[in-house]
């Protein structure tokens, strides 16, 4: 199954190889997650001069049943993109532990077989 990548950038132009790198790098996170509809990458631009890390990307997973979002900032943009993927990446492990440890009975049942008396 194909995921459907997104890239955009919000008053930001984003160059091809930015694009590519995003593409690249988003498409490892189906490993974690094999549900993954779609995922949209937003680039923008603070343009205030005392913000150090001017550069920010949003990173928004589209599951199943669930979404995941992940932001970052950083100076560049290709920082802030790897900042975002590796947020994406641990909220997908947590996602995916939550699903395997539900799947599994929440209280085990009683014990099987007769009950024992002492006398």
């Amino acid at each position: 199954m194909t995921i459907e990548i997104v890239v955009r950038g919000r008053n930001v132009d984003v160059d091809e190889q930015l694009e590519a790198d995003a593409r690249r790098k988003l498409a490892k996170l189906s490993k974690l997650a094999s549900d993954i509809r779609r995922v949209d990458v937003e680039f923008s631009e603070v343009r205030n001069p005392r913000v150090a890390d001017s550069q920010q990307c949003e990173v928004t997973v589209h599951l199943t049943r669930n979404l995941v979002k992940a932001h970052a900032a950083a100076p560049d943009a290709r920082t802030a993109l790897d900042r975002a993927v590796e947020k994406a990446g641990h909220q997908l492990d947590r996602v995916h532990d939550k699903r395997v440890h539900r799947s599994r009975p929440r209280h085990p049942g009683p014990a099987s077989g007769p009950p024992s008396t002492t006398d």
